[in-house]
Parts: structure tokens; sequence; C-alpha cells
């Protein structure tokens, strides 16, 4: 007689398979006939990873790894119309392992999943066997598993990366809350990302944002971070030493001029931060023509560092007004934070 094991309650699985239809997967990754994605919920949490393998017939058989490493299995057919919550008796053999039966939950309408709660000898007939036969109220299925090992690597590496993007994120969350209390004189000490980044907090976010593309922004640029602005963008830079404005200016117009194809003009003055004594070097900047017969400006104000260098804050814009009115507004807010 054929042994008969079994899963996941439907207790389990209703509290563990709680997340949208797998078949919504974007195909963020693929190995073989399995496509997948990671799954973030309404809250911002991490879920999971999952993949779909793509058979002939109107069932697909996926797989997840959710955030707590438990393994998942779902049976996917467009034509059902399941009633979520509700549960259905599914038996699994792949090649000639004992039968393993169980309830799997109904996740939606058109989708069935179970966990694989505690059968790591059925995960690895997962990545390892031929074929694996699934019966229920759906009749008897085969899915031949080729390639099922280099998919569920996939997806292991899929939440590897997933939660060690979160660690880093946690991190940076953790220097943003630091750098957002600094105050007074303290600002020069920041080095130039986390300077700009200080000073964009408490500017409006409509007018002042950073890009989701910023760290392909920040390459593109040569820039400690980006940010956009009003018909422009807004970046940081360093520079080494302490200069006058004419010698800035000269330094720019020579670094400037190549990319130049028409009138490049400038000019140089110096400014002082609000409320203070503090003198700033100010450089502006007007090209007739990029290279595709428009106009770019662009202002720079630049600021001392606390360890003798000078932190180049620039606003390139689609017209003068807009890129003097952004350096103008970081202008007061650095104003504003050195005098907390």
């Amino acid at each position: 007689m054929t042994a008969i094991r079994t899963f996941a309650t439907a207790a389990a699985v209703a509290a563990a398979l709680t997340f949208s239809a797998v078949q919504d997967a974007s195909a963020a990754f693929k190995s073989g006939i399995w496509t997948g994605d990671a799954y973030i919920s309404k809250e911002g949490q991490f879920q999971r990873c999952a993949i779909v393998g793509e058979y002939e017939g109107d069932t697909d058989l996926g797989f997840g790894l959710a955030a707590n490493g438990a393994y998942e299995v779902y049976l996917i057919n467009k034509t059902w119309t399941l009633e979520p919550g509700q549960a259905a008796k599914v038996s699994i053999k792949i090649d000639n392992l004992p039968e393993v039966s169980g309830a799997f939950q109904v996740v939606s309408k058109d989708t069935l999943g179970t966990v694989l709660q505690d059968r790591p000898e059925l995960v690895q007939a997962f990545k390892a066997g031929s074929v694996a036969t699934i019966s229920g109220f759906f009749g008897t299925l085969k899915f031949p598993l080729k390639g099922t090992s280099k998919a569920f690597a996939v997806m292991e590496d899929c939440v590897r990366q997933v939660k060690s993007g979160m660690q880093d994120g946690k991190k940076v969350a953790e220097a943003r809350e630091k750098v957002a209390k600094v105050r007074g004189q303290d600002l020069f000490k920041l080095a130039p990302q986390p300077f700009a980044w200080r000073v964009l907090k408490d500017l409006p976010q409509d007018q002042f944002a950073i890009p989701k593309d910023v760290d392909q922004a920040m390459k593109r640029w040569n820039a400690a971070l980006v940010w956009r602005i009003d018909r422009g963008l807004g970046l940081v830079q360093s520079v080494g030493g302490n200069h006058s404005e004419e010698e800035l200016r000269a330094e720019l117009v020579k670094l400037k001029a190549p990319s130049c194809k028409a009138q490049l003009t400038s000019e140089a003055d110096l400014r002082l931060l609000p409320g203070t004594q503090t003198v700033l070097p100010h450089v502006e900047l007007s090209c007739s023509d990029v290279g595709n017969g428009t106009a770019a400006y662009e202002v720079l104000t630049f600021f001392p560092h606390a360890s003798g260098n000078m932190i180049a804050v620039s606003h390139i814009g689609e017209t003068l007004d807009a890129a003097r009115l952004a350096d103008n507004s970081f202008l007061n807010q650095v104003a504003v934070i050195a005098a907390q």
C-alpha cells in the first residue's frame, strides 16, 4: 500500500498565504520555463519571492519562498472561480516517492496554495524530481519538473537579495535619521551627500525631489547626490581646497566649454549666507545651445566645509530664473539650519 503523508493544515495555510495572486508576477527574473518576482504587502512588508512555470494546458505550477523561510506550492488556473478562504484536499506524488496529501487553501479565485511546513524532503523532491503528479477536484495533473533546481536557486537568491536590500535600507534610514538631527555649524562637517540630504529634507518635496534612479543619475553626473527641481535638476559635489569666485568661474568655463555648442557666458560674485558674515563664492553659466538646439543655465553656490574644502551645490535649469530660484531656496535653507 502506498504511504500517505500530510502537509500543512488549512489553518496554517490561511495564516501564511495572504498575498496577491502569483500569476500577477511581472517576471522580474526568469529561469527556463519559470518566471518570478518579489512580493511586497500594501504596508510595505516583504512577503515572498515566487516563481511560476509555463505549462501546456490551463493549470500552471508555482512555488514560493516566504520571508520566514517557508516554501510554498501553488496551482493556478485562470478558468477557476473558487471561493477565497476555502480549502481543497490535494495529493502530490513525485516520481516513485510516497504520496503526500493534505489541504490546499484557496488564495484567490484562480489560485490554490499550501505551505510545505517541516517538509524539507518534499522541497528537495520538487527540486530534483522528474515529474510531479498532483490530484484533487480538478482531476489528475502531471507537471514535468525540468529546471526546477535552477529555478529554486534563483528564487532563493531573490529572497536573499531582498533581505539584504532591506537591511541596507534600514542602515540608510538610521543614518538619515541621525543626519536629520544635525543643527548649527555641524552642518558644515557633513560630507557632500549628507549635507545636501539634510538641506533637502526641509525643502518642499514637490520642488526638490530625489529621483528613483538616483544611483544612475549620480554616476551620470559624477555627483554625490542628484535631485529634481522645476524644469531642471540639482546636484552636489566636493571641491578640493578653498578658491576665489574668479578661480572657480574660470575652471568651470574650461570644464563646460566642450559641451556647449554655441555661446557660453559666465558671471561670478560673492554672496553672504543670510544672517551671517560668511562669504560664499557664486557662479552662473549660460549656454545658448547644448547640442540639441536648447539652452541650459547653471547656478552654483560654494559652501565651506570643516575640512578646508568646499561643497559645490549646482542647479541646472531650462531657464536662468528656474536655476536661480532653486539656488536661492537651497541657500536660504542652509542659513536656517546653520542658525539653529
